[in-house]
């Protein structure tokens, strides 16, 4: 596999990259490791990313990589001198692996403040910064060639080595040929010859028609005048040629892939080569062409980045597992061991029990040895002498060790059969202790108090094998936590991806509508006159509202499409709802209304004697006002499309989509009904205003007209907002939805008239309201009035009684003394006291009686001559007095 770039790979690159760089500003050193380097080269929307990689590559990408945070101290040197400089030249030294980046000054390379990159691809590379004069500035790395030859700051940097490329000789090259050994072939010999490199050293062999393994010794005529050599001269013409127009033209650029064995079919192809020429090598396996060398070398080293990163990180991945199944092992282990400690103090307590006599015995015999005051030695001779004399007692003793008071002996179960055998657990696990047991024993015990002893330490084991199992998991979850938060923190991050050209409208605030519309917003002043003065075209809708801050948002139309007016209704109340929500309405929370005109409405020019500022315009004709706006205002996610079959799979989706909503429209407003024709007794939405000329500036509103939107109405519920609106301005409601429902409703008059009868009592007349057709927000709202309203009175009458201290009680006693007093008696009783300002009783009397004329009903001419008659009421107070006055004499004179 081929890891790093030829002199003729050099050459292609610097011809291709001498047409897209060459005049750019150098915008941004960033270092991504510490011998790659990214450069970036920038003007005016338009922008190229050179990858450098010291001894390696260069090339053009479009993916994109991680860089370093902080950048190295040679990144910093190159910043300090070439930040925003102008590239003015690019060259191969010679036909070398080495490339010259000239950033020189007005008054030519050879005047101070010219500086050059040398980039060096050779060996373990390098990458030197000079002056004009090619003293050095800074480098990468210091390399001593010999005792005089180096590379370091202050040093010239000598290009006087280089070497050109020039046509082949004949005789020069029977002269090199005739140098090589019995055992070289032609492509390990012709790949030193001149410049040209193993890869076209191998083509010229293939074009000659002889084997690259050929031996130059003994299947080869060296005779001047040879067919063979002749063969050689001519293919080594058109490989000359070769090199001469990748220095002038750019090439388009070739991978290939590794041929794939019969049983990797489904394998994904590995990659080869990459040359910026065909050769004839390469014909018969698969390869990519690619449009030039630079977008296949990017490829090429992208993809085998992002496989080694991926590599790496899989490894991290792999040795996180492998850790945490060596602590779980671990974990494992410890609680097995546990296990079997417990079992094997049980088993040898009941070894003790089985072998009772035995163990007494064994523990006397030492006891007493013991006790007589025998050596210890000796003891443990007189043992090993009865071992040998057959003492079965003595046999069964493994071990003397007295300085711990302990025997250890050999117990047996009489129980275990060599020849039963069982396939239970139970029975598995017993035959882990099968056979003879050594058991430890205290000769200052008796065999009892041994098996009691490794009874208590059998219950000591279980409890601690029931803490370690009751804590297992929570320990291994732990374990794990832990690992995979040191794996996060080390893991590494894949982050070789193609990089997306973002696109013209991106530097806007945008967005597409629901009906599939492209609509621009200006980020500020600038972007408003850009977008107006470049991007507004004939068809498209200017939207904007009257108030300060509101954005300039255009609606592109679609093509060959003339008017706005085609433009649906609910993608302009977005576009609206866009210009409001980036007003200051947002802050103060005002519901108002956008307003959209044509393009041709909207004009730069400015009445005479007035100015326009950067990001205002005039507005000739009528205005078309939108609903109001709702300030509901989101942002989405846009997610890339990482292949071309993912393209492929989504590439109609939006049309799929748009079908969709027409379909669920057509079914929603009734499919198959003819559309109904706007009759004369319906009201648009909003007056249209006469001609007028406005200066949008966010200040002062302006006359407009609308249009009917009855079905943005539909969809985004605008009926209950312009009640809302309709309420709290007092404004009547005269939109066709709300006619065609049969809805009435209240006017502002009418509802002042109804407050009014609520306060004084008045009848006044209200129209009739049909039961059932007032809307449940309308009803809802007239209720909470009307409990306001009540809740005012209450406090008004509160206010009015309030008394003063000691009148309350006097009240009550008045209200229990004329319970039974109408109003007449209480003016009759005042005018007798002569507290009401009447003297003359019989005008009252007078009055009340035309009041009860007046207040009498008609009689009925036509009644039944059988009707009841009532029977006469007695006399009222009234009467009485009226009697008392007649009937008093009068005093004479």
């Amino acid at each position: 596999m081929k890891q790093r770039f030829s002199a003729l790979d050099v050459r292609a690159t610097v011809t291709a990259l001498q047409q897209r760089i060459v005049g750019l500003r150098l915008q941004g050193i960033y270092d991504v490791n510490a011998k790659t380097f990214l450069f970036k080269f920038t003007k005016p929307d338009h922008k190229e990313l050179v990858l450098v990689e010291s001894g390696i590559r260069i090339h053009t990408t479009d993916y994109t990589r991680d860089k370093s945070i902080t950048p190295s101290n040679f990144c910093m040197k190159l910043r300090k001198h070439l930040k925003a400089r102008r590239l003015t030249a690019i060259r191969q030294i010679g036909m070398d692996r080495v490339v010259d980046f000239e950033f020189a000054v007005a008054a030519g390379a050879h005047a101070e403040g010219t500086y050059h990159i040398i980039c060096e691809f050779y060996a373990s590379g390098n990458i030197i910064l000079t002056d004009y004069q090619y003293n050095t500035l800074a480098l990468l790395r210091v390399v001593h060639v010999d005792a005089d030859t180096a590379f370091a700051v202050g040093r010239t940097y000598c290009l006087s080595e280089s070497r050109g490329v020039e046509p082949v000789e004949r005789a020069a090259l029977v002269e090199f040929l005739s140098k090589a050994g019995p055992k070289d072939n032609l492509k390990r010999t012709l790949a030193s010859f001149g410049a040209f490199g193993p890869a076209l050293s191998e083509h010229v062999i293939i074009r000659a028609g002889l084997s690259p393994t050929l031996r130059i010794a003994t299947g080869l005529d060296l005779d001047p005048n040879s067919p063979q050599i002749s063969a050689l001269v001519e293919a080594y013409q058109e490989a000359y040629d070769i090199v001469i127009r990748l220095g002038r033209e750019v090439s388009p650029g070739y991978i290939t892939y590794m041929p794939k064995l019969e049983t990797d079919d489904d394998s994904e192809n590995v990659f080869d080569e990459f040359n910026p020429w065909l050769f004839e090598q390469h014909k018969t396996k698969p390869h990519d062409e690619y449009p030039s060398f630079a977008d296949a070398a990017d490829v090429f080293f992208s993809n085998m980045e992002a496989q080694k990163l991926k590599v790496k990180a899989h490894q991290q991945e792999l040795a996180a597992e492998k850790k945490l199944g060596a602590i779980k092992s671990e974990h494992e282990g410890r609680v097995a061991a546990l296990e079997r400690a417990h079992r094997k103090t049980e088993e040898q307590a009941r070894r003790i029990e089985i072998n009772l006599e035995f163990v007494d015995q064994a523990i006397l015999i030492i006891r007493q040895a013991v006790a007589a005051g025998m050596d210890w030695k000796e003891l443990e001779e007189l043992v090993r002498d009865q071992q040998d004399q057959g003492n079965p007692v003595a046999l069964r003793i493994l071990k003397l060790n007295l300085a711990a008071n302990q025997i250890t002996l050999e117990l047996d179960d009489p129980e275990d059969s060599d020849d039963d055998s069982s396939d239970d657990e139970a029975d598995v696990d017993q035959n882990d202790f099968s056979g003879a047991l050594a058991v430890d024993v205290d000769i200052f015990e008796s065999a009892f108090a041994n098996a009691q002893r490794y009874y208590n330490s059998r219950r000591q084991a279980g409890v601690k094998h029931a803490k370690t199992l009751a804590i297992s998991s929570q320990a291994l979850q732990s374990a794990e936590q832990k690992i995979k938060t040191d794996l996060k923190a080390t893991k590494v991050t894949v982050t070789v991806s193609q990089s997306r050209k973002p696109f013209w409208f991106e530097k806007f605030s945008w967005f597409i509508s629901s009906d599939g519309y492209l609509v621009l917003a200006g980020r500020d002043m600038q972007q408003n006159e850009l977008l107006v003065k470049r991007h507004l075209r004939g068809g498209d809708a200017y939207v904007h509202a009257d108030i300060h801050g509101a954005a300039s948002v255009i609606v592109k139309n679609k093509p060959a499409t003339e008017s706005a007016e085609a433009i649906p209704p609910s993608t302009l109340f977005q576009a609206g709802i866009m210009s409001v929500c980036q007003s200051r309405a947002w802050d103060a929370k005002i519901v108002t209304s956008a307003w959209w005109v044509e393009a041709s409405q909207v004009s730069k020019t400015a009445p005479t004697g007035e100015y326009l500022s950067t990001g205002s315009f005039m507005i000739r004709g009528k205005k078309h006002f939108l609903p109001p706006t709702q300030l509901v205002y989101g942002f989405g996610f846009l997610f890339r499309l990482a292949d071309d079959e993912s393209v492929a799979r989504h590439v109609r989706a939006r049309q799929q989509r748009q079908a969709i909503m027409e379909e669920n429209l057509r079914t929603a407003t009734g499919a198959g009904s003819e559309p109904t024709q706007a009759t004369d007794e319906s009201v648009p939405l909003e007056a249209v205003g006469d001609d007028s000329v406005t200066v949008v500036s966010g200040k002062a509103p302006a006359e407009g007209g609308a249009m009917d939107f009855s079905a943005a109405r539909k969809k985004y519920n605008l009926e209950e907002i312009e009640t809302a609106a309709v309420d709290e301005f007092g404004e009547e409601d005269k939109t066709p939805a709300a006619r065609s429902e049969g809805k009435r409703q209240i006017s502002a008059k009418e509802r002042r008239d109804m407050r009014k009868q609520r306060t004084t009592g008045d009848a006044v007349p209200v129209p009739p309201v049909p039961v059932g057709k007032v809307g449940k927000k309308e009803q809802k709202r007239l209720d909470e009035e009307a409990k306001f309203e009540k809740s005012q009175q209450k406090q008004q009458q509160q206010q009015q009684q309030q008394q003063k201290r000691g009148q309350k009680g006097k009240l009550r006693k008045m209200k229990e003394k004329y319970a039974e007093q109408d109003d007449e008696d209480r003016e009759l009783r005042m005018a007798l006291l002569g507290a009401s300002g009447k003297k003359d009783i019989g005008a009252i009397l007078d009055s009340s009686r035309s009041a009860a004329v007046v207040e009498a009903p008609e009689p009925d001419v036509e009644a039944d001559a059988a009707a009841v008659v009532p029977e006469p009421l007695p006399p009222s107070i009234v009467d009485q007095f009226k009697a008392m006055d007649v009937e008093s004499p009068v005093a004479e004179p």
